[in-house]
């Protein structure tokens, strides 16, 4: 998932970073750099005329301003009004130890001696001139809510003559641009600028609300961005460079639910390609992903059962249920345990608001409900499902048997090596994603070319 933020140090669902190498030292350095563990974001100090500037790089390369500091010593103290931020840090040899707190977050952090600004790599992004050409694709139209919908996207293919074989591109869940832009990463882009090569043009668009494209989210689920989807593929099918015969539809994680649902009613969709899609019911993958992100994080069978427990009965609760609700259901699976075994099922302070703020929204009630046997079984295109041995968001084994399962003439394949995002990875956590270099795996990229032009 995905949010836009300013000057706000985030904690995220599912990022949850390692401390890693960072910038090389260098003796006049006046930048310091720490990993925080539990957000999932860079910080970065810099010494400069006597004061201090504290930077989020992950965020905006602009400071965050600082509304006191002291230094004492070698106890250094921050304080940024703006966004409830403090930290206080006690210098030992070339680093800095110390807590940063933000609202009810507070987290242990050491900085490192650094260069400069910390900056991430996206070697695989391609720069203009691109190796393909493209133009833009728009679609205005109404909803099944009855709303105004603007799409617009970029459809990029072979410099040369066509008709060449499309792929539309859904992005997962949250709202994100044309590129599926994430951690400054930007799969749709490398993704189709790998497939221009090949001799396939690539659809992607911006979804509703984010960039050029309008539309509400109050109300927004899987099935309406579902509509948006089959609209904007509808939208390129008389554009000179699409292939009609071997026009397709693809998605990644929400996208990978998004894409069959759209090719199980509407023939003019030749082929499917999902990408991490589900094969289980959402409630399944949430309470798979749960599972798999704590126990990668060490937690012990028995709180993994009690957490395990504890989600299914907090997703079950009826939309409208008060915080008092919430907080029952945490309180009777949690009885017993200690502060600190609390703390590890991420169930404590905050937990109910946070909770009760995700199952409100009309998106997750739908996601919870979603069958992939309401259409997967009725799509009679190709269809080719991959899904990464690593992937800790969409577990892959019970998902791509259900696939299977439900669509037996599928391509179904595991990825070895590969995370959620389609990145070699050491272990699969979402908390590497934004430090891995590299956006796509090259392989994976392959055998999607490779299927598309042999059917």
């Amino acid at each position: 998932m995905k949010r836009e933020f300013k000057y706000f140090i985030c904690a995220s669902l599912f990022i949850i970073l390692n401390s890693s190498p960072l910038i090389p030292y260098s003796a006049h350095a006046q930048w310091w750099t720490g990993w925080s563990q539990q957000t999932g974001l860079a910080l970065c100090i810099h010494q400069s005329d006597s004061s201090y500037e504290l930077y989020s790089p992950l965020q905006t390369s602009n400071p965050i301003p600082v509304s006191k500091w002291t230094l004492r010593n070698d106890t250094l103290r921050l304080e940024c009004a703006s966004i409830g931020f403090k930290a206080t840090l006690i210098k030992k040899d070339s680093l800095w130890n110390g807590t940063w707190r933000q609202g009810l977050m507070k987290e242990a952090i050491t900085f490192h001696p650094a260069d400069t600004l910390y900056q991430l790599r996206r070697p695989q992004t391609p720069q203009p001139p691109y190796r393909f050409d493209e133009e833009t694709i728009a679609v205005d139209y109404i909803d099944s809510q009855g709303n105004a919908v603007h799409l617009e996207g970029t459809l990029s293919y072979p410099k040369g003559t066509g008709p060449y074989p499309t792929l539309v591109l859904v992005s997962g869940s949250g709202q994100q641009n044309r590129d599926e832009e994430i951690f400054f990463h930007k799969p749709f882009l490398v993704l189709a600028d790998h497939l221009a090569s090949r001799g396939i043009a690539v659809l992607r668009y911006d979804d509703r609300g984010v960039g050029a494209s309008t539309g509400p989210l109050d109300s927004a689920d899987t099935r309406l961005f579902a509509e948006d989807a089959e609209a904007i593929f509808k939208a390129v099918k008389d554009n000179p460079h699409v292939d009609t015969a071997r026009l397709g539809i693809g998605g990644h994680s929400e996208g990978g639910a998004i894409a069959p649902m759209v090719a199980a009613r509407n023939n003019a969709v030749k082929f499917v390609v999902m990408l991490a899609g589900q094969g289980c019911t959402g409630l399944e993958v949430l309470v798979q992903q749960n599972d798999a992100i704590y126990r990668a994080k060490g937690l012990c069978d028995s709180l993994l059962t009690i957490r395990n427990a504890c989600m299914r009965d907090l997703f079950a609760l009826p939309t409208g249920s008060s915080q008092k609700d919430y907080q029952a259901v945490i309180k009777r699976h949690t009885a017993g345990l200690t502060q600190a075994q609390v703390d590890s099922l991420s169930l404590g302070r905050g937990a109910t608001y946070s909770m009760k703020q995700q199952m409100d929204s009309r998106w997750m009630q739908t996601f919870l409900q979603l069958d992939p046997a309401d259409y997967l079984s009725k799509v009679k295109c190709p269809v080719l499902a991959l899904n990464g041995n690593k992937d800790l968001q969409v577990i892959p084994q019970p998902n791509i048997e259900r696939i299977f399962e439900l669509c037996p003439n599928a391509d179904c394949r595991l990825m070895l090596g590969v995370n959620h995002l389609f990145q070699h990875c050491n272990t699969g956590s979402p908390d590497e994603y934004v430090l891995i270099e590299e956006t796509f795996a090259p392989g994976v990229m392959k055998t999607i070319a490779d299927w598309i032009l042999r059917l």
